[in-house]
């Protein structure tokens, strides 16, 4: 192989390899991981007073999740394929990928896939990362300010975590 070629070769991994993130099982697409943030701040609403979706910083506890070794590998492919489903699902009914769509498409298509069990499944486990999010300790780099705690009048069990224990 030429110096020109393997120059190429080199920059075309490097790239490939940027658009993905290692966990402990494998790789996952940072597109995947987008997918998820978002599908996370369309469920999470907009309620009266409540902190700004990025105070709660669900994406990172999600990529926890996913890079956690006492989470099975069984649970963090079903969050993966859950985001592949999802992506299916928004094609089929947009011919475009989720994080393309506007909100109230977003919407919709969530709602269409929460008619099937494993859609309302994964909903819900979705949603329950965000609230882990919202209620965590702000040791684990979620709950930012203890915002999540300041809106629902929430006080900390004691003692608190001096360290991250994940």
């Amino acid at each position: 192989m030429n110096l020109k070629k393997r120059r190429r070769f080199l920059k075309l991994s490097a790239l490939g390899l940027s658009t993905c993130l290692f966990t402990s099982t494998g790789l996952v697409a940072s597109s995947t991981i987008d997918t998820l943030a978002l599908v996370q701040q369309d469920l999470y609403g907009d309620f009266k007073d409540a902190p700004k979706f990025d105070e709660l910083n669900a994406r990172a506890y999600l990529s926890l999740i996913l890079t956690h070794t006492k989470v099975s590998d069984s649970s963090k492919e079903y969050i993966k394929n859950g985001a592949r489903w999802l992506e299916e699902e928004a094609k089929l009914l947009y011919k475009k990928s989720y994080i393309s769509l506007d909100f109230k498409e977003r919407q919709k298509t969530l709602k269409s896939i929460s008619k099937e069990e494993w859609g309302e499944e994964w909903i819900y486990e979705m949603l329950s990362f965000v609230y882990e999010a919202l209620l965590g300790d702000t040791i684990y780099g979620i709950n930012k300010n203890e915002s999540g705690w300041k809106w629902l009048n929430h006080v900390s069990g004691l003692p608190r975590p001096k360290k991250v224990l994940l």
